[in-house]
């Protein structure tokens, strides 16, 4: 088991990137993500960047075949994550980006079938383990859903913490 996995994921365009007929500048490969600078020169060594990730996830073509979507991002992160917690393992993930990025959307998905992000599908997990394992265990479940945002941290399960910070 490895301390810290790095996963980075491609959305789709919204709505404003569609109407601007962006171009998607981002190729992935296996774990490979390649990043095409379209202001470079074709051949020069900043016309494309590639780096090397635990997981990469194309997300943003839905009828790719190499598409990825919330339960497959689910199935390689959150069941590994889940299962180490069950190991005794204090477990955390950590979604980074830019606003806009997709990192909700990953995290929480939507309330729609198949469109559930990775904590509503490890507490439905969780919680269907703890009913299956033996009943002389006993659990303590602790979770903690924080925003750092504008370098102000923000309890997100904290109905009192709306708009404000610690």
């Amino acid at each position: 088991m490895s301390s810290v996995k790095v996963a980075v994921r491609v959305r789709p365009f919204n709505n404003r990137e569609i109407s601007r007929e962006c171009k998607c500048i981002i190729q992935m490969s296996g774990n490979t993500t390649a990043i095409t600078n379209p202001k470079a020169e074709l051949n020069s060594k900043e016309a494309q960047k590639s780096f090397n990730f635990d997981y990469s996830y194309w997300s943003h073509d839905e009828t790719d075949p190499a598409f990825s979507s919330q339960l497959v991002v689910y199935k390689d992160i959150g069941e590994e994550m889940l299962q180490h917690s069950f190991d005794g393992y204090n477990v955390c993930i950590f979604a980074y980006g830019q606003t806009g990025a997709g990192k909700s959307y990953t995290m929480m998905g939507k309330q729609e079938e198949g469109q559930e992000g990775i904590i509503p599908q490890i507490c439905k997990d969780l919680f269907r383990k703890i009913r299956e394992n033996s009943s002389d265990v006993k659990y303590s479940v602790e979770v903690s859903y924080m925003e750092i945002y504008c370098e102000r941290v923000r309890d997100l399960l904290n109905p009192k913490n709306k708009g404000g910070s610690y």
